[in-house]
């Protein structure tokens, strides 16, 4: 009986563990405006016009409280215009924070923190910045 006990116990507390890691998970990032994605490979941060970007993500933690990842920020000058501009990249360590839930049932992470490692686009006047993610835009 007391081995039938334990068995049990050792299986609620797998179901347990389990649970916490799909959980985990369940906090996501808005990858190309239209779904939530887990650990995108890039994010699109303008919409619009695709003219600002976080590109080749690389993920050393995601789906906590914060998400840490690597990457290039990757920004449309618009010289003379953003039609005929040029896109330049810049190396950036990221981190993802504030998730909460969004219509689609998803806790999207709405915070995203920018440190430049090395340059930095013209005009960015901080090593860091910080950029407001949105929720999935409706289909």
């Amino acid at each position: 009986m007391r081995a039938r006990v334990l068995i049990a116990a050792f299986l609620l507390l797998g179901a347990i563990a389990i649970s916490a890691l799909a959980s985990a998970d369940a906090r996501r990032v808005v990858g190309n405006c239209t779904k939530s994605q887990v650990r995108p490979s890039a994010i699109i941060l303008a919409c619009a016009d695709d003219n600002r970007s976080l590109t080749r993500l690389r993920w050393s933690s995601f789906g906590g409280t914060t998400a840490h990842g690597s990457g290039q920020y990757y920004i449309n000058d618009c010289t003379p215009n953003c039609a005929a501009g040029r896109f330049h990249s810049y190396p950036i360590e990221l981190v993802l924070s504030n998730a909460r839930p969004c219509p689609d049932g998803r806790d999207d992470y709405r915070s995203a923190t920018i440190s430049f490692s090395s340059t930095r686009p013209p005009g960015q006047r901080s090593a860091h910045g910080r950029e407001v993610l949105s929720c999935p835009l409706p289909g």
